[in-house]
């Protein structure tokens, strides 16, 4: 069985563990409602500019909430419900279902997009009109690629700590504002701004913002930084996972994971 497969399947795997369980799916409720008070923020003000922020800034919190809230906990989730045992005995490394069934619930994620935009359109008549529609896609796909990489890194430093809750509720919002999702990282301090940069929202926020308003730059190496990111998050986490199977294996506790 090709690695492409088992990623396939995986992917199927965890597809019918959110259909029997669709506590995944909660962020797509509060996607609308964070896009209803950014846009009445937004139009109170008469910040007309703001208009893309409001819009994309829900898009990138729900892909985030997907990769750390609900991807970040597959691995220990699989501890917790018996099926760690039997992927591990499974004749396929634990690293590549793990990286199909993250890909599952990321893309869950990046439907918040098309809920921000509806919300918009529909609900307040604003259409966010993009000015250049190609690169705001590969934005878009890249965004989702490098959120599957550090769903990954994010799942196995859950695994390995002994302090799941406090990790996962302090790694939100100081994200929300180091990568510049509701505003950008120009109005953060200076001495600040370097730790932006090794967080791939940032790269993501301020492309897609550009390729909205028609004013990009070098748009290539931005979408090369976000891969590249999103790649060493990726091979961390999986490096991670390999830790924690071998460490089950060494210890003697799959079976009591």
């Amino acid at each position: 069985m090709t690695y492409l497969r088992v990623v396939w399947q995986a992917f199927r795997l965890q597809a019918e563990l959110a259909r029997r369980g669709p506590q995944h799916l909660l962020m797509l409720l509060v996607t609308p409602m964070q896009t209803a008070s950014l846009l009445a923020l937004t139009l109170h003000s008469h910040r007309p500019d703001a208009l893309v922020n409001a819009v994309i800034a829900p898009g990138m919190i729900g892909l985030w909430v997907a990769a750390l809230d609900y991807a970040g906990r597959v691995v220990p989730e699989d501890q917790w419900a018996g099926r760690f045992t039997p992927m591990v005995a499974a004749p396929v490394p634990l690293t590549v279902v793990v990286v199909g069934r993250v890909a599952a619930v990321v893309l869950v994620g990046a439907v918040a997009f098309a809920e921000s935009w509806l919300t918009a359109a529909v609900g307040f008549g604003r259409v966010l009109t993009v000015a250049e529609p190609g690169v705001f896609a590969a934005a878009v796909l890249a965004t989702c690629l490098a959120a599957v990489g550090t769903a990954m890194l994010l799942s196995g430093v859950i695994a390995l700590s002994r302090a799941r809750d406090v990790l996962q509720n302090s790694l939100s919002y100081p994200f929300y504002i180091l990568g510049g999702v509701v505003f950008p990282i120009t109005v953060l301090p200076a001495w600040v701004r370097p730790f932006s940069r090794v967080v791939f929202l940032s790269w993501s926020a301020q492309l897609l913002r550009d390729a909205a308003h028609g004013t990009v730059r070098h748009w290539a190496v931005s979408l090369a930084v976000i891969l590249a990111l999103g790649a060493a998050a990726l091979a961390g986490g999986m490096w991670l996972t390999r830790r924690v199977v071998d460490g089950a294996r060494r210890k003697g506790t799959v079976g009591f994971a």
